[in-house]
Protein backbone atom coordinates (compact mmCIF):
# COMPACT_ATOMS: atom_id res chain seq x y z
CA UNK A 1 0.00 0.00 0.00
CA UNK A 2 1.18 3.25 -1.03
CA UNK A 3 1.10 6.09 1.53
CA UNK A 4 1.27 9.56 0.70
CA UNK A 5 4.80 11.23 2.73
CA UNK A 6 4.08 13.80 5.36
CA UNK A 7 6.79 16.54 4.64
CA UNK A 8 5.98 19.95 5.88
CA UNK A 9 4.95 21.16 9.41
CA UNK A 10 1.34 22.57 9.92
CA UNK A 11 1.00 23.57 13.57
CA UNK A 12 1.52 26.55 13.74
CA UNK A 13 -0.88 27.28 10.55
CA UNK A 14 -3.80 25.41 12.37
CA UNK A 15 -3.48 27.81 15.00
CA UNK A 16 -3.87 30.50 12.73
CA UNK A 17 -6.98 28.85 11.07
CA UNK A 18 -8.56 27.96 14.42
CA UNK A 19 -7.67 31.40 16.01
CA UNK A 20 -9.42 33.37 12.85
CA UNK A 21 -12.05 30.32 13.18
CA UNK A 22 -12.90 31.21 16.66
CA UNK A 23 -13.33 35.46 15.72
CA UNK A 24 -15.57 34.22 13.02
CA UNK A 25 -17.62 32.49 14.79
CA UNK A 26 -18.64 34.86 16.94
CA UNK A 27 -20.18 36.86 14.21
CA UNK A 28 -21.96 34.04 12.48
CA UNK A 29 -19.67 32.90 9.64
CA UNK A 30 -19.37 29.08 10.65
CA UNK A 31 -16.22 28.29 7.71
CA UNK A 32 -14.48 31.14 7.58
CA UNK A 33 -11.85 29.74 4.97
CA UNK A 34 -14.86 29.43 2.64
CA UNK A 35 -17.05 31.46 0.72
CA UNK A 36 -15.61 34.66 1.09
CA UNK A 37 -15.09 33.90 4.77
CA UNK A 38 -12.73 35.96 5.90
CA UNK A 39 -13.20 38.87 3.74
CA UNK A 40 -16.78 38.75 5.41
CA UNK A 41 -15.12 38.40 8.50
CA UNK A 42 -13.19 41.88 7.78
CA UNK A 43 -16.45 43.82 6.87
CA UNK A 44 -18.61 42.63 9.43
CA UNK A 45 -16.10 43.40 12.12
CA UNK A 46 -15.44 46.70 10.87
CA UNK A 47 -18.82 47.61 10.49
CA UNK A 48 -20.07 45.91 13.69
CA UNK A 49 -22.64 43.80 11.62
CA UNK A 50 -23.87 40.27 12.40
CA UNK A 51 -24.22 37.52 9.68
CA UNK A 52 -27.45 36.74 8.42
CA UNK A 53 -29.07 33.49 7.30
CA UNK A 54 -27.27 32.44 4.02
CA UNK A 55 -30.02 32.86 2.02
CA UNK A 56 -31.25 36.59 1.94
CA UNK A 57 -28.82 39.79 2.49
CA UNK A 58 -25.98 38.77 4.15
CA UNK A 59 -25.56 41.02 7.49
CA UNK A 60 -27.81 43.34 10.03
CA UNK A 61 -26.73 45.86 12.18
CA UNK A 62 -27.92 46.88 15.88
CA UNK A 63 -31.10 48.72 14.60
CA UNK A 64 -32.53 45.71 12.46
CA UNK A 65 -30.84 47.49 8.91
CA UNK A 66 -29.68 44.87 6.10
CA UNK A 67 -26.38 44.83 3.86
CA UNK A 68 -25.69 43.18 0.77
CA UNK A 69 -21.81 42.44 1.40
CA UNK A 70 -20.43 42.09 -2.06
CA UNK A 71 -16.55 41.41 -2.50
CA UNK A 72 -13.61 41.74 -5.33
CA UNK A 73 -10.85 40.08 -6.09
CA UNK A 74 -7.84 41.91 -7.45
CA UNK A 75 -5.62 38.90 -7.78
CA UNK A 76 -6.59 35.95 -10.01
CA UNK A 77 -6.55 32.75 -9.22
CA UNK A 78 -3.09 32.52 -11.14
CA UNK A 79 -1.43 35.31 -9.39
CA UNK A 80 -1.65 38.10 -11.83
CA UNK A 81 -3.59 41.19 -11.38
CA UNK A 82 -7.22 41.90 -13.02
CA UNK A 83 -7.09 44.34 -15.26
CA UNK A 84 -10.69 45.38 -14.89
CA UNK A 85 -13.14 44.74 -11.99
CA UNK A 86 -16.28 43.64 -11.73
CA UNK A 87 -18.75 42.86 -8.82
CA UNK A 88 -20.57 40.04 -9.40
CA UNK A 89 -24.33 39.35 -8.38
CA UNK A 90 -26.45 35.76 -8.15
CA UNK A 91 -25.38 32.35 -9.77
CA UNK A 92 -29.28 32.42 -10.99
CA UNK A 93 -30.62 35.91 -10.49
CA UNK A 94 -34.27 35.84 -10.54
CA UNK A 95 -37.00 38.66 -10.10
CA UNK A 96 -36.76 38.07 -5.99
CA UNK A 97 -33.38 38.15 -5.86
CA UNK A 98 -33.73 42.00 -7.46
CA UNK A 99 -36.11 42.55 -5.01
CA UNK A 100 -33.83 41.63 -1.94
CA UNK A 101 -31.60 43.52 -3.31
CA UNK A 102 -34.09 46.71 -3.34
CA UNK A 103 -34.61 45.93 0.35
CA UNK A 104 -30.92 46.28 1.46
CA UNK A 105 -30.01 49.38 3.65
CA UNK A 106 -26.95 49.70 2.23
CA UNK A 107 -24.27 47.30 -0.08
CA UNK A 108 -20.62 47.47 0.81
CA UNK A 109 -18.89 46.65 -1.86
CA UNK A 110 -14.85 45.83 -0.97
CA UNK A 111 -11.85 44.93 -3.18
CA UNK A 112 -9.10 43.03 -2.11
CA UNK A 113 -5.87 42.73 -2.75
CA UNK A 114 -5.24 38.97 -1.52
CA UNK A 115 -6.13 39.20 1.74
CA UNK A 116 -5.79 43.18 2.15
CA UNK A 117 -8.56 44.94 1.82
CA UNK A 118 -7.75 47.53 -0.56
CA UNK A 119 -10.67 50.38 -1.01
CA UNK A 120 -14.59 49.53 0.29
CA UNK A 121 -17.57 51.72 -0.39
CA UNK A 122 -20.73 51.47 -0.09
CA UNK A 123 -23.80 51.92 -2.56
CA UNK A 124 -27.39 52.97 -1.74
CA UNK A 125 -29.83 50.75 -3.73
CA UNK A 126 -31.10 53.13 -5.59
CA UNK A 127 -27.93 53.64 -7.17
CA UNK A 128 -28.13 50.59 -8.41
CA UNK A 129 -31.51 50.91 -10.22
CA UNK A 130 -30.36 51.28 -13.58
CA UNK A 131 -29.20 47.65 -13.61
CA UNK A 132 -32.18 46.29 -11.68
CA UNK A 133 -34.23 47.54 -14.26
CA UNK A 134 -32.29 46.09 -17.05
CA UNK A 135 -31.93 42.79 -15.23
CA UNK A 136 -35.58 42.64 -14.83
CA UNK A 137 -36.10 43.59 -18.55
CA UNK A 138 -34.22 40.66 -19.78
CA UNK A 139 -35.87 38.73 -16.97
CA UNK A 140 -39.35 39.54 -19.27
CA UNK A 141 -38.21 39.38 -22.41
CA UNK A 142 -40.91 36.82 -24.20
CA UNK A 143 -40.29 34.38 -27.24
CA UNK A 144 -42.67 36.43 -29.37
CA UNK A 145 -45.61 34.58 -27.80
CA UNK A 146 -46.63 34.48 -23.70
CA UNK A 147 -43.85 32.29 -22.41
CA UNK A 148 -41.15 34.15 -21.03
CA UNK A 149 -37.45 33.02 -22.31
CA UNK A 150 -35.85 32.73 -19.20
CA UNK A 151 -36.59 32.85 -15.49
CA UNK A 152 -32.83 33.67 -14.36
CA UNK A 153 -30.40 35.03 -15.50
CA UNK A 154 -26.36 33.84 -15.10
CA UNK A 155 -24.35 35.80 -12.95
CA UNK A 156 -24.79 39.79 -13.79
CA UNK A 157 -21.89 41.73 -13.09
CA UNK A 158 -21.72 45.37 -12.57
CA UNK A 159 -18.85 47.45 -13.63
CA UNK A 160 -16.33 48.40 -10.30
CA UNK A 161 -15.98 52.13 -11.95
CA UNK A 162 -19.78 52.11 -11.14
CA UNK A 163 -19.81 51.69 -7.72
CA UNK A 164 -16.75 54.10 -7.95
CA UNK A 165 -18.80 57.01 -9.85
CA UNK A 166 -21.70 56.15 -7.50
CA UNK A 167 -20.83 54.70 -4.24
CA UNK A 168 -18.86 56.64 -1.34
CA UNK A 169 -15.55 55.00 -0.32
CA UNK A 170 -15.83 54.33 3.33
CA UNK A 171 -12.00 52.60 3.61
CA UNK A 172 -9.47 52.93 4.23
CA UNK A 173 -10.26 56.29 6.02
CA UNK A 174 -8.86 59.75 4.53
CA UNK A 175 -5.84 61.42 6.02
CA UNK A 176 -8.54 63.99 7.06
CA UNK A 177 -10.19 61.56 8.78
CA UNK A 178 -7.21 60.13 10.48
CA UNK A 179 -6.09 63.52 11.94
CA UNK A 180 -9.37 64.61 12.61
CA UNK A 181 -8.92 61.65 15.14
CA UNK A 182 -6.34 63.17 17.30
Amino acid sequence: MRRLPVTGEVVHLIKIGTDLQRYASAVGIHNVMTDNGYQELLLLTLFGLRKLRREGNDAIDDEGREYELKTVGRTSSDGKRKGSLSVTTEHTLTLANIGRYRTAYLWIVAVFDQSLPEVIYEVAPTMLEPYFKAWETRLDERDGGWRLIRDHLNNPKIPLWFIERHGIRVWPPAADDLRADR
